[in-house]
């Protein structure tokens, strides 16, 4: 398939695969007041792609049912058995049955599925008690990894995290937890959490409340390819990058993640021993660690080559998963490089979502002004341009002194609110208007102004009473 080709599909990130349905997700309701005007239409924030997959009925791919309570969930034998060892020798051992799950609850199962697949479901502070149990029992290292990472940048208490560590052997987590101790640090020793604590874990707390040196840091192990840079029973097709270089994957493993192996893997009547990949080497090999368990978090230093190996084997989850970091607010990415990367891989469709981020004409003008402005498409800067004409019709507000932080910001949008009547208003023409109606109208100072952003509330502003 042509690079052209597969632009159209990917811009717009709608077509399924394999029984995938790509779904538009709703902006939440209770995101408070509206921001800025955008052409006379409320601002919105940037909608989000959501993958679904019915577990619930067989496809092409995924024939292996799974009894959970009297109840059958279908999954593709070659994908768990690259999470799970264990699932894998119950494959090997049962090869024409269907694998009954005893002593498990049917919505954790389909709970945890939705983590591995490339649903790729968030872990949360509820759904890491039901994944932990799962992931220990059927010893899923990927999905303990994910759990743990989650857990370390997640406030519990500390008796909590410290009985998860020793339940589920999380030694980085348990170290963490007792570097974070002091000498008499205050430790209820009364609870059910520490009476079901290991001796071992017992007395490492003992030795650390006496004045014990804190054990050392356990970093968090670097992701590598060695798993793949040999043949195995579990990864038995070679894949090759437009390089040269070499791996062994299991191509029904990747055919769930990518469109280009799926299509690969149809058109192939015998067995499958070497495909070639239209990526680079460095390419393929973040497309490999971004999709295999533990699965490399993506971040702002990884997102180029992982986002461009997403594009060109047009794997929509891994897309939506790359596509959510470049809208997200927190993203320490400037908006040009956020538009560079969009544009580099054909997702024009979501260009107007990230100028949106864009609140001051001259800031846009100055984005025509980078050194590597000229390597935008026509279609990047057009957009550009209508984003452009959007804040020239409504250049922005006033700067605000908010009492609260002492700070004095630029909003992209307020709310006013009468003192007498209660009434809120989100017109940023009541700032004209206040100058121009001063003489004709009675004002009532010391209005309210909320400043959208995080920036507090501030007093001093004048709303006219009409």
């Amino acid at each position: 398939m042509s690079l052209c080709a597969c632009s159209s599909i990917i811009q717009t990130l709608l077509f399924s695969f394999l029984g995938y349905e790509t779904v538009p997700c709703q902006p939440s309701s209770s995101n408070g007041p509206p921001g800025p005007s955008t052409g006379g239409l409320p601002y919105q924030p940037p909608t989000h792609i959501e993958i679904s997959v019915d577990f619930t009925r067989p496809d092409g791919q995924r024939t292996r049912p799974l009894l959970v309570e009297n109840r059958r969930l279908y999954v593709d034998e070659h994908y768990i058995s690259v999470w799970s060892p264990v699932l894998r020798a119950w494959c090997v051992e049962c090869p024409d049955r269907e694998l009954i799950l005893a002593n498990v609850q049917y919505e954790h199962v389909l709970e945890m599925l939705e983590c591995i697949h490339p649903t790729y479901k968030a872990v949360d502070d509820q759904s890491v008690h039901i994944l932990l149990p799962l992931a220990y029992d059927y010893q899923m290292e990927g999905l303990l990894h994910r759990c743990e990472c989650f857990l370390i940048s997640h406030n519990l208490p500390f008796l909590e995290k410290v009985w998860i560590a020793d339940r589920y052997k999380l030694n980085r987590l348990l170290v963490l937890c007792l570097r974070e101790m002091r000498p008499n640090s205050k430790v209820d020793l009364n609870g059910s959490r520490y009476y079901a604590l290991s001796d071992r874990v017992k007395v490492l707390l003992l030795e650390r409340l006496h004045g014990a040196a804190a054990p050392e840091e356990i970093l968090e192990p670097p992701l590598d390819l060695e798993p793949y840079q040999r043949q195995s029973d579990v990864n038995f097709a070679a894949v090759r990058a437009k390089t040269g270089r070499l791996y062994y994957v299991n191509p029904y493993y990747m055919a769930a993640w990518s469109n280009v192996f799926e299509e690969k893997l149809c058109s192939t009547s015998s067995g499958v021993e070497e495909m070639f990949c239209p990526c680079t080497h460095e390419e393929l090999k973040a497309f490999l660690m971004a999709i295999h368990p533990p699965q490399l978090r993506i971040n702002e230093t990884n997102i180029g080559p992982i986002l461009m190996s997403a594009c060109k084997m047009e794997s929509p989850a891994l897309l939506r998963k790359c596509a959510n970091l470049l809208l997200s607010p927190h993203t320490q990415l400037s908006v040009f490089v956020r538009l560079s990367l969009l544009d580099r891989c054909f997702l024009h469709e979501m260009l107007p979502q990230c100028l949106q981020m864009v609140l001051r004409p001259e800031n846009l003008i100055q984005m025509t002004q980078q050194t590597t402005y000229d390597c935008l498409s026509t279609r990047a800067k057009a957009a550009m341009m209508d984003r452009l004409g959007v804040l020239l019709d409504n250049p922005g507000l006033q700067t605000h002194h908010c009492t609260r932080c002492k700070a004095t910001n630029t909003c992209g949008a307020v709310t006013w609110m009468c003192p007498a009547c209660k009434t809120y208003s989100t017109d940023s023409s009541l700032l004209r208007n206040t100058n121009t109606s001063n003489m004709a109208t009675s004002t009532n100072t010391g209005t309210t102004v909320t400043q959208q952003g995080g920036y507090g509330t501030s007093v001093g502003g004048t709303l006219m009473n009409r």
